[in-house]
């Protein structure tokens, strides 16, 4: 597939290209312009063309348009869900929950623009400007830079490309260069939809080169980046030098606290499902697994039970539970980890192994002092667990970590659980329940190191827009 640029599908300037594999097969699917600074630089020029002619649409109209986009798109939905599958290495089934995903939250962003309403205030609360009337609206920003990670790369395109179309800026997309495929798909549907091609456009290739020169311009007036707080960090520096905003999703290492009066079947079944999904390759997921003495046996016992046997393989395949990760290299990261964390004195209950890119499910049992009980994240599927003697212990166990993005607490005591999920330092909490979960109502975003800003479709409509103020004076009435 190619970029798109000013409404053109091209090739880089360079002539170079990125191979997109299926990681389980080891199988070419298509390759991707490797851009340029250059690539970046007519993307630049077009935005700022592309900023005026969409800002100028009115809001019924970019609605209209949106909506038009999700009816399109879901006539491909097969189509979509295979190829986002084939490239991420998400199995089928999450593939779709995927695209459906996206699809709902491009039309929360269509509904919401019409709802992006100004204030009128009477200034008389200030003396001496009685007879004032201060009018707000809700403007553009203007030309906005969103870089895509790649374990979600169509909800994540979603939640960026919908907010600040909706709130009529330009966006250049940066998608992420294992999986563009699918987001370049998705731009060629919201094009033929209405979108004009100067006010969304995508430059594919690698972040050193790509997503450095888009996030370090002064022509832009955002950037919205998913990814490593080690790259958010470099992000958020470099637009600062430029006064630009930035909203940043960074990484997790989440804590999932089972009290000794939890529901530890419940427990189990969603701390399984939290960590299969994308097959561990979740920001906001389960990781530092935290059980009460008194249960800590049965619950483990039953969590390799819930995890054995899983079918690992080809993400195209139905039949398939567990795909790869997103390449070998991630793969051999996970081992490395696991078998420091073995080293150290960890065991392994279950799992271990890995072929090629597919790493097995594995059950660790770890001592609170490792690493990875704190902020050494594990990106692929493994259940690292611990014990915890009180629930005091539990909780400063959770926020020693430097990151806060998702938490999980189970308990039959609702004033337990609240106060505990009250007390953790992260974004969200789910009580007896687990932390994959992100409804697309709430504020989404981290603690320290896991992030600034939050995003949903309230919120990040507010975020990708500003306020003018416009004053009417003398025209009011004073006694």
């Amino acid at each position: 597939m190619k970029m798109s640029i000013n409404g053109s599908a091209v090739d880089a300037k360079s002539g170079q290209t990125i191979d997109t594999i299926n990681a389980a097969t080891g199988k070419l699917i298509d390759t991707i312009p490797e851009g340029t600074r250059d690539d970046v630089a007519q993307a630049l020029d077009a935005a700022a063309a592309g900023k005026r002619e969409w800002g100028r649409v009115p809001a019924h109209e970019r609605s209209r348009i949106l909506l038009r986009f999700v009816e399109l798109a879901q006539k491909h939905e097969e189509e979509l869900a295979e190829l986002l599958a084939a490239e991420s290495g998400k199995i089928l089934a999450h593939a779709k929950s995927e695209f459906a995903t996206s699809m709902r939250i491009f039309t929360g962003f269509a509904e919401e623009t019409k709802r992006l309403f100004g204030e009128a205030i009477p200034l008389d609360v200030q003396p001496g400007l009685e007879a004032d009337l201060l009018l707000t609206r809700r403007e553009p920003l203007g030309v906005i830079v969103a870089v895509l990670a790649f374990n979600f790369p169509v909800e994540l395109y979603a939640q960026k490309v919908g907010a600040a179309l909706a709130g009529g800026n330009a966006m250049i997309v940066k998608p992420p260069e294992k999986d563009s495929l699918t987001c370049i798909r998705l731009t060629e549907l919201l094009h033929e939809a209405g979108v004009p091609g100067a006010a969304l456009q995508v430059v594919t290739g690698y972040g050193s080169e790509v997503g450095s020169a888009l996030t370090s311009s002064d022509r832009i007036d955002a950037v919205s980046f998913t990814g490593s707080s080690a790259v958010g960090a470099e992000i958020g520096a470099a637009a600062g030098r430029n006064s630009v905003r930035a909203f940043l999703e960074l990484s997790g290492n989440d804590a999932f606290i089972v009290c000794d009066d939890a529901d530890v079947d419940l427990a189990v079944e969603q701390a399984a499902m939290g960590r299969l999904y994308g097959n561990g390759q979740v920001c906001v997921a389960t990781k530092r697994i935290m059980v009460a003495d008194s249960v800590y046996a049965q619950f483990v016992d039953k969590l390799v039970d819930a995890v054995s046997g899983k079918t690992l393989g080809d993400p195209t395949d139905p039949n398939t539970e567990v795909g790869p990760l997103i390449d070998e290299r991630a793969a051999k990261k996970v081992e490395d980890q696991v078998n420091e964390a073995v080293a150290a004195g960890a065991t392994v209950r279950l799992g271990g192994t890995r072929q090629g890119a597919l790493v097995e499910p594995t059950v660790l049992e770890i001592a609170t002092t490792s690493d990875i009980a704190i902020d050494e994240e594990i990106f692929g599927p493994v259940y690292s667990v611990m014990k915890f003697s009180t629930v005091d212990e539990a909780i400063d166990l959770a926020n020693q970590s430097s990151y806060g993005l998702g938490g999980a607490v189970f308990s039959s005591d609702y004033k337990t659980a609240f106060d505990v999920a009250s007390r953790m330092e992260t974004g969200m909490v789910s009580i007896n329940g687990g932390n994959l979960y992100r409804p697309d109502l709430s504020a989404f975003g981290g603690y320290k190191k896991s992030g600034i800003g939050r995003e949903g479709f309230r919120y990040t409509l507010e975020e990708m827009t500003q306020i003018k103020n416009i004053v009417m004076r003398g025209i009011l009435p004073t006694a």
